[in-house]
């Protein structure tokens, strides 16, 4: 009794735990001691946190039997004197934060049969255990950190029913002597590294319950032995590198109820003996990259209640046979190449809850019979070829409905309302036609209405503003009229979007009313007078947008009022007056559009007010965060100096006004300016002065001005990452500077109708080859001299055009070298002699004029392929004619041209008022811009073909790489720098010149892509994607059907790596570093789904998706991908609606629909933040199922404190435990069944902010 007593003592810290210990006098009868006789038999104190370490004294009792010490709080290291404990024969651990390695002292536990230690952070190998715990029936580590290879005579332990090595660090292969454990019943290993195949000698396991080996690397087929398993109820094999079929002899496992093989290599067809595990009710075969048709044997698993073949490479027609599997729950066929319709026979599935068939080739109506599955609350339809009218949907507990991308027609029904649980419905991108009037008036529960992109018309009804909307999307449909006051008063609405619609009248005054309401775009409607005053009551918007409308009169001062706007847009209306002083109050605004108005007056200083945080809050989540654009206006006056309070402006656009002066010199204080464009105005003085230089300029515009000087030689310096160079039409002199080449990053130079003198300077550094200019214009000057053959090194060169100059010789041979040349023009100069034959064999010429010059012939004179070029080269006139004819002729010519261009030029400016003109004249946009091969049959390609790359994009310097780069930087796609291969593609990791790391993602799908031009449109969208939670996209190449994106290399590579693989992940993700992650992630998915119009939907939020870079500062990837992809009408990744495990209950809804799915899988994503559990796998784990179920079972019986990662702080209080308590419930509010019940990602953001700031110390400040 003595030895209770100093147990007692030594636990005295849980007196409040421990209370019947401190009152009752006989210790044998406290709570959790069980005596026989005198001697202390059994000690259970589970559950109870006492925090603290293990006492040495529990080593005393000499005759204990079993001893659970399990969610005790306990911490340290196992005592040494536990090896006293030589009667014990049951001891659990399991669910402490316990570290270290196993003390030795442990191998005189020589009568132990149960051995619990899971959810610690022990380490070290597992050479103790086996070696002398010959007697063990139960050994279960599960969750610790466990490494090296598990030993290889582990088959000794012949005695084990259960083991469990999950969730460890265990490398090597799977020992052989496994098969000597004739007894065993349950053999866990997943979440390892093991690899190497499956020992064919499994299939001597013959009394095995359940397998798990997911989540390896194990590689090989599948054993045909494995179909000796005829006992076993449970198979995982998902997530692994497994290759070959599934071998027919898995049909021999009769009692089978779960299987699962989702993402692994397997191929083949899906055998038809899998039809024969008539037990079966869980079935995951997705991710696979299976042939053929699923086999229409698969109706005889009658008792199959979850079917998940989402992305396995299956075709043809669903069968009709799986209308037979009539205790069907979930089925999930998505991304697959089904065709045909759907098969009458699923008419039967009424216990259905989740239907989801997007991205196949499905086609037909959607069946009527549908409304048979009264029992559903999902259907996903998009991504099909649906056709016909949508039938009534009579089902009473649907919540979601989607059928997005398809060729429905026809009016939505006038019943959809008999959906009385409907919440989320999404019908964008079709052909729906008729009017709304009454269709939704009783959707008394809907949240979220998108019917974007379809021919719908009438108006707006005004019972919208009666339901429970929060998302009403009615953008690029034909609806007409005003916009009902009722819709103004809804409480709820907090997104409206009916862009691109017929509407007119005015923008009503009762648009003050709605109160809540954060983003509102009216772009592209007919909305005409002034904008209401009221509009200033709105508070709580951030997002306004009214481009493209014909609103007039002076801009409201109130609109001032509101105070949390981020992104103004007014652009292309009537609006006059001058721009208010009282734009000082939007302290938060960092995007403002007022241009092709008709605004006069001066540029009011105070419109820096909202440009001068570096630091943004929470809240501010902006398209093209640092844009001022106020171009194509009456502006009149200087460019003030109080320009330079713009701090964070990337984007300063006046061009198109009358500004006159001087370009002020404090612009040299914008050091985040990307693109500036002053041209069209009567600016005066010189180019640029500076003291330091514009290290982030890639755009400098200053066209039609009348600017003065030289071009400065220090250009290089001033302007080191311009990308894009327009002064034409100045009054320019002197001479071209050669360091103007030395521009690594330079593709466009205009310099065209100034007055430069002096020659070209083709030498320097393009004579180093060191140039990357596409466009080269210096066309109407007063160039002289001759043309160096180093032009040759100009291998980028698209345009070349020198017409129009003093420039005198030969030509050059090395011009025929311009590989890539789309438009030469070299008129009107003094040239003499040949003309390069070989210029004729340049592919994708399709303009050329050496007209007005003194050119007679081709050289040499039997150059067969002259005839051919005659069509296309206007040589110098025969000598037989008047010298003075082909230059009056050019003259003339140009004169025509240059009208026409100067007509064109007006009417543009004066009547569409957009942006400056390109580089290159109507003729040349024709012309693509092209990059080059170095390599004809690089990538299998038998001939060169024009590459696209992106010239105009100034949110950041997109690297231009040719294909010859690219295999260089990957060592030939060596499979030694692959550090990623996913459903979107395989990911590289590279080395640019200048030692440069990247990541190259090479997308699947080649030989399948749509075209060149849908491509380049998402890469310019993404490519304007800019937030510091976002992995940046650097730059893309196309050629042929190859895509390859190249994004900023992330050193420490994905959340999940270091959640499941990662040895010094324990001191690595602290909770502090753990908080960061999941604020950050946060911060970057908010920014897309409320910073980025149109909005993007991430579609597939996951750990892996998850970045970290050096500083574990997360950034979200593979965004914007989905629309890529699935352009391209083949075969899909299931990346593009999820992975299981992170999928919403509804499976969320296509494209712009699926915000709240997003926020579902963040929840995911933070869960695994805070248990260290990965999404799915939890069914042997008591609560089991998957990882947002087992949280809730344990939440609903009060043991939440258990739900945490053992390697985090240990229960008890603290910052970091109250932390940790309400990031829990920020989870569980994302994790929510039903959509309308999560917060918005702006909502999560907010929350995470405030748990980070208050109260929390320095144990998050040092950190985050």
């Amino acid at each position: 009794m003595e030895k209770l007593l100093t147990l007692r003592d030594s636990l005295s810290q849980g007196r409040n735990l421990l209370s019947n210990w401190f009152s009752v006098e006989s210790p044998c009868n406290w709570s959790g001691i069980t005596c026989v006789g005198p001697a202390v038999q059994a000690i259970d104190l589970s559950y109870t946190p006492l925090n603290s370490s293990i006492p040495s004294c529990m080593g005393e009792f000499r005759h204990l039997k079993a001893l659970n010490l399990s969610g005790c709080g306990f911490s340290g290291q196992v005592p040494d004197s536990f090896g006293d404990l030589q009667t014990l024969q049951s001891l659990d651990l399991s669910r402490n934060q316990l570290s270290g390695a196993l003390p030795s002292s442990l191998a005189n536990l020589k009568m132990l049969k149960e051995l619990v230690l899971d959810s610690n952070s022990f380490s070290g190998g597992l050479r103790i255990i086996v070696e002398h715990l010959k007697g063990l029936t139960k050994l279960s580590i599960s969750g610790n950190s466990f490494s090296g290879s598990i030993p290889l005579d582990i088959g000794s332990l012949q005695n084990l029913e259960y083991l469990d090595l999950s969730i460890n660090y265990l490398s090597g292969t799977l020992p052989s002597s496994l098969e000597n454990l004739s007894r065993l019943l349950h053999l866990d290993v997943s979440r390892n590294r093991l690899s190497g195949s499956i020992f064919p000698g499994i299939g001597s396991l013959g009394d095995l319950l359940t397998l798990d080996l997911s989540s390896n690397s194990f590689i090989g087929s599948l054993p045909s032995t494995i179909g000796r398993l005829t006992s076993l109820d449970s198979l995982w094999l998902g997530r692994n590198g497994f290759t070959g079929s599934v071998p027919v002899e898995i049909g021999k496992m009769k009692q089978l109820k779960v299987f699962s093989l989702h993402s692994c290599k397997l191929t083949g067809t899906v055998p038809r003996e899998i039809s024969e595990l008539r037990n079966l009710i869980d079935l995951d075969i997705s991710e696979n990259k299976f042939e053929g048709e699923l086999p229409r044997s698969i109706g005889n698993l009658v008792n199959l209640m979850y079917l998940v073949a989402a992305d396995a490479g299956l075709s043809g027609h669903l069968p009709e046979q799986l209308g037979s599997c009539k205790n069907l729950k979930i089925l999930d066929l998505s991304f697959n190449s089904f065709s045909g319709p759907l098969p009458a026979s699923l008419a039967g599935l009424e216990s259905i809850t989740t239907f989801i068939v997007e991205g196949n080739h499905l086609e037909g109506p959607i069946p009527p019979w549908i409304s048979n599955w009264k029992m559903v609350n999902s259907i996903r339809l998009g991504k099909n070829q649906f056709s016909g009218s949508l039938p009534p949907l009579d089902l009473p507990f649907l919540t979601s409905f989607s059928a997005d991308a398809n060729q429905l027609s026809g009016e939505i029904p006038s019943k959809i309302c008999d959906c009385r649980s409907l919440s989320s419905l999404s019908l964008s991108e079709n052909k729906l036609t008729g009017s709304i009037e009454e269709t939704f008036r009783g959707c008394s529960n809907l949240t979220d209405l998108i019917l974007l992109g379809n021919n719908l018309h009438g108006e707006i009804p005004d019972y919208l503003g009666e339901l429970p909307l929060v998302t009403l999307e009615l953008s690029q449909n034909n609806f007409s009229g005003h916009v009902p006051d009722q819709l103004w008063r809804s409480p709820t609405i907090l997104e409206i979007s009916l862009s691109n619609n017929l509407l007119a009248g005015c923008i009503r005054i009762a648009v003050g009313n709605i109160s809540n309401l954060e983003r509102l775009q009216l772009d592209y409607n007919f909305f005409e007078g002034s904008i209401p005053k009221s509009i200033g009551k709105l508070r709580n918007l951030t997002n306004l947008s009214l481009h493209g409308n014909r609103l007039s009169g002076e801009i409201p001062t109130e609109l001032f009022n509101c105070t949390n706007l981020v992104a103004l847009d007014l652009g292309s209306n009537n609006l006059t007056g001058s721009i208010p002083e009282a734009i000082s109050r939007l302290n938060l605004l960092d995007d403002l559009v007022l241009s092709n108005n008709q605004l006069s007056g001066h540029i009011p200083g105070e419109i820096c007010a909202g440009f001068q945080r570096a630091a943004y809050p929470d809240s501010e989540f902006t398209q093209h965060y640092g844009v001022l654009d106020l171009s194509y206006n009456n502006l009149t006056g200087q460019i003030p100096a109080a320009i330079k309070n713009c701090a964070v402006l990337k984007e300063l656009r006046l061009q198109g006004n009358m500004l006159s002066g001087s370009i002020p010199p404090e612009l040299a204080e914008l050091t985040n300016l990307t693109l500036l464009d002053f041209s069209f105005n009567s600016l005066s003085g010189p180019i640029l002065v500076q003291v330091s230089p514009l290290q982030s300029l890639q755009g400098l515009l200053l066209s039609n001005n009348q600017l003065g000087g030289l071009i400065p030689s220090e250009l290089s310096l001033m302007l080191p990452s311009l990308v894009k160079l327009n002064l034409s039409s100045n009054r320019l002199t002197g001479p071209i500077p050669e360091t103007v080449f030395d521009i690594k990053t330079l593709t466009d130079v205009d310099i065209s109708s100034n007055s430069l003198s002096g020659s070209i300077p083709f030498g320097g550094s393009i004579a180093r080859g060191i140039s990357s200019l596409l466009i080269f214009n210096a066309s109407n000057n007063y160039l002289n001299g001759t043309m160096s053959e180093s032009v040759s090194n100009l291998t980028s060169l698209a345009v070349l055009d020198l017409h129009n100059n003093s420039l005198t010789g030969s030509l050059p041979s090395s011009l025929s070298k311009l590989d890539y040349l789309t438009y030469l023009d070299l008129s009107n100069n003094g040239f003499l002699g040949d003309i390069p034959c070989d210029v004729c064999s340049i592919v994708g010429l399709s303009f050329a004029n050496f007209s007005g010059n003194k050119l007679y012939r081709y050289a040499p004179e039997e150059c067969a392929s002259a005839n051919r070029c005659v069509a296309q080269l206007v040589p110098y006139p025969p000598p037989t004619r008047s010298p003075n004819g082909g230059l009056i002729w050019g003259v003339g010519l140009g004169a025509a041209v240059g009208l026409l261009a100067l007509v064109f030029l007006l009417l543009k400016w004066k009547a569409m008022r957009q942006q400056s003109l390109d580089l290159v004249s109507t003729d040349k946009a024709n012309l693509a811009a092209v990059e080059p091969a170095s390599s004809d049959e690089l990538l299998g390609k038998k001939m060169k073909e024009p590459l696209s790359i992106n010239v105009a994009t100034f949110q950041h310097a997109l690297l231009r790489l040719t294909p010859s780069d690219i295999m260089k930087a990957t060592e030939n796609f060596s499979k030694a720098r692959i550090i990623g291969d996913g459903g979107f593609g395989t990911v590289y990791r590279a080395v640019l010149p200048e030692e440069c790391v990247v990541a190259i993602k090479r997308l699947h799908g080649g030989g399948q892509f749509q075209g060149d031009r849908e491509f380049l449109a998402e890469m310019e969208t993404i490519g304007k994607v800019k937030h510091r939670n976002l992995v940046p996209l650097l730059g893309y190449c196309v050629f042929g059907d190859e895509r390859f994106l190249i994004y900023e290399y992330m050193e420490n590579g994905s959340l999940e790596v270091w959640l499941r693989n990662r040895a010094d992940a324990v001191d690595a993700l602290s909770w502090p570093v753990r908080l960061k992650i999941c604020l950050g992630s946060a911060r970057g998915l908010a920014f897309l789904h409320h910073g980025f119009v149109p909005h993007i939907i991430h579609r597939d939020m996951k750990s892996s998706n998850i970045l970290l870079d050096k500083d574990f500062e997360p950034r979200v990837s593979d965004f914007g991908l989905a629309r890529i992809i699935s352009a391209c009408e083949t075969h899909v990744s299931t990346d593009l609606a999820g992975t299981f495990g992170y999928i919403p209950p509804e499976y969320g809804l296509t494209m712009r629909a699926t915000a709240k799915g997003d926020v579902y899988s963040f929840g995911v994503v933070t869960l695994e933040l805070l248990t260290g559990w990965p999404p799915t796998g939890q069914e042997e784990v008591e609560g089991g199922g998957n990882l947002v179920g087992w949280v809730r079972w344990m939440v609903g019986r009060g043991k939440e404190a258990e739900v945490f990662d053992p390697c985090l702080p240990h229960a008890g209080g603290g910052p970091s435990r109250e932390q940790m308590m309400r990031v829990l419930a920020v989870a569980r509010a994302c994790t929510a069944d039903e959509p309308w019940k999560r917060p918005t990602m702006l909502e999560v953001v907010k929350m995470l902010n405030e748990i980070k700031m208050e109260a929390c110390g320095d144990l998050v400040t040092r950190h985050v």
